[in-house]
């Protein structure tokens, strides 16, 4: 029990550090799965020419983190949060024209041993979509696994500038 409450005390942790860009949400509920945290990061981007008035163009983007915390990290547990962070990741896209992209991460804090093939699978994971062909930007969606037992962080190599932050955090860093 003491491995959940060092991954539980982790991800409180790690929400403290988000709270600094992201809007932190605490003790919430994605189905049937217990987040400690879920961050929402929204940026606007404006270009104008002589006054606010006449603006030239307007993007949005924005970042979503979903994290878990499991003493037991099984491949169906695994396919039941991202099928669950796909499902929910499309009613957080804005339906506006500005929309240029979301970035979803589902992470999974854990504090055991994981097996090879689990880690594989978050490795290959990512999810990628064009809304309206691309004229309102895309959806990406990343897994990311923290394991707390042997200090590593896997996730797909596009995603790997996301969760640098975390990296320095996990290793001692700041």
């Amino acid at each position: 029990m003491t491995g959940m409450k060092d991954a539980l005390s982790f991800a409180h942790d790690l929400a403290n550090k988000y709270t600094a860009y992201f809007d932190v949400y605490r003790d919430e509920k994605l189905d049937d799965f217990s987040l400690p945290f879920y961050a929402i990061y929204r940026r606007r981007d404006e270009r104008y020419v002589l006054s606010k008035k006449i603006k030239v163009y307007g993007i949005e983007n924005q970042q979503l983190v979903f994290a878990t915390v499991t003493d037991e990290l099984t491949s169906d547990f695994l396919a039941r949060f991202q099928q669950a962070v796909e499902q929910h990741a499309r009613s957080y896209v804005p339906e506006k024209d500005e929309h240029m992209s979301t970035i979803v991460i589902g992470m999974i804090i854990t504090d055991q041993a994981v097996d090879e093939k689990i880690v594989k699978e978050v490795k290959r994971y990512r999810k990628l979509k064009f809304m309206k062909f691309g004229f309102h930007g895309w959806l990406e969606i990343y897994s990311a696994l923290i394991n707390l037992h042997d200090q590593s962080i896997c996730i797909h190599s596009k995603g790997k500038t996301f969760i640098s932050s975390i990296e320095k955090m996990l290793k001692g860093e700041n």
